[in-house]
């Protein structure tokens, strides 16, 4: 398969261009039985990737308060400790901001990935919680 078959096949772009040259790189170097699933976790990952972009500059104080009472206590406190700042580098409260703001992740994703993709990501997500 050529790049430009690759490229087409990797339709929820990365922002970065070297990651998506990588991740063409990364497909021509497959396994065949691991390809399609490859394909699959690029454009879930992509999608995510962009979701979780969603939220930088729009976290405030009063998200960073409010995620960290849902937290257990463990975690609350490194939170605590290294602050609002080092929060808003981390994914789980990107999340949390978004979802307060009524953008749930697999909502955001779901409309970005092809129908059959997403039903194929939530049965791959199905097996591995079943331990297959």
């Amino acid at each position: 398969m050529s790049q430009e078959e690759l490229e087409k096949l990797i339709y929820v772009k990365h922002p970065n261009k070297q990651i998506r040259q990588n991740q063409i790189e990364a497909l021509e170097k497959s396994p065949v039985d691991q390809f399609d699933f490859l394909v699959l976790l690029f454009n879930f990952g992509n999608a995510s990737y962009r979701y979780m972009s969603l939220a930088k500059g729009e976290e405030t104080m009063e998200d960073f308060e409010d995620w960290l009472e849902g937290l257990p206590d463990n975690a609350r406190q490194v939170f605590e400790k290294q602050g609002f700042e080092a929060a808003k580098t981390a994914w789980p409260f990107r999340r949390h901001v978004m979802e307060r703001r009524d953008l749930g992740m697999d909502e955001y994703i779901q409309k970005l990935l092809r129908p059959d993709d997403w039903e194929k990501w939530n049965d791959s997500k199905k097996s591995s919680e079943d331990g297959q």
